[in-house]
């Protein structure tokens, strides 16, 4: 049995990201406030706030769980007292220093500051939102189980798929995730999708199909469980996060009515200051 989810999750401003973010641009309160969303919904095992910004550590696995989320200062604090902190948290973690930078990075400017002290670019990302009501109206040719707790299988074609255990992950979302899986006839997981509501949207993560069962609408199957799964409790939209390069996936989300909001970037001092 699916377990029941709060409908509400709002960020530390009270911000709420409202469902007229469907049909318009996103201003800075809802970038902010889907910033704040997702950071929840894919929490590290670790995490510090420090003067506003969210230190995050979680070994190494996956680089958003292991960086710094720029969110508004709760004070005047110098930045390079700051940045030193952030420094001296991954060094003593032996990980690099890292940001996610999306264009509600606070303070304005920090990118062009991170830069100018060594910090490079890496791995760009694009969110994407859907209307979960529409999703859900089309016919899927599979059926796609969801359940409060991943079935078995699933985890091991996670881990084959993304080379990394997010388990410890999944089990941190602020709000609880559900398990989408299409399961052969003789028990084998073909195709995952990792779900984690938050207010009313529901964030995709974990989306994979064993490579000879691709092409067969199983992806977009799983997307549109979870969107019927928002709709029957009352939410309004989907988003997710795709990684620039990832062509294929991509094409596939504009194709089921995703649309693009706004990208973020990762910043990493490779290099000792």
């Amino acid at each position: 049995m699916v377990p029941e989810l709060t409908s509400e999750l709002t960020g530390p401003d009270q911000t709420v990201f409202s469902q007229e973010a469907l049909s318009r641009p996103l201003p800075f309160a809802d970038i902010l406030a889907l910033d704040q969303l997702a950071a929840a919904a894919w929490a590290a095992p670790e995490s510090e706030i420090h003067d506003g910004w969210l230190f995050r550590h979680a070994a190494g696995v996956s680089r958003r769980a292991n960086s710094v989320a720029p969110f508004p200062l709760s004070e005047d604090i110098p930045l390079d007292e700051l940045l030193v902190q952030v420094e001296a948290y991954y060094r003593a973690r032996g990980l690099p220093p890292r940001f996610q930078i999306s264009p509600a990075a606070c303070p304005p400017g920090l990118d062009d500051l991170l830069a100018e002290r060594g910090y490079e670019i890496e791995s760009g990302v694009t969110i994407m939102i859907a209307e979960a009501d529409k999703l859900a109206r089309a016919e899927s040719t599979h059926n796609v189980s969801i359940t409060g707790t991943a079935p078995p299988g699933w985890w091991d074609l996670y881990i084959d798929g993304y080379q990394r255990d997010a388990r410890d992950i999944a089990a941190r979302a602020q709000e609880l995730p559900v398990f989408a899986a299409v399961t052969a006839d003789d028990g084998r997981t073909d195709a995952i999708g990792l779900g984690v509501a938050g207010g009313n949207w529901l964030a995709v993560f974990g989306m994979f199909t064993r490579p000879d069962c691709r092409g067969r609408g199983m992806g977009a199957a799983i997307i549109r469980a979870l969107a019927g799964f928002t709709v029957a409790r009352n939410g309004f939209g989907l988003y997710l996060q795709v990684e620039n390069e990832n062509l294929h996936a991509r094409r596939l989300y504009e194709k089921l009515g995703f649309r693009d909001v706004y990208g973020y970037h990762y910043r990493t001092l490779w290099t000792a200051t």
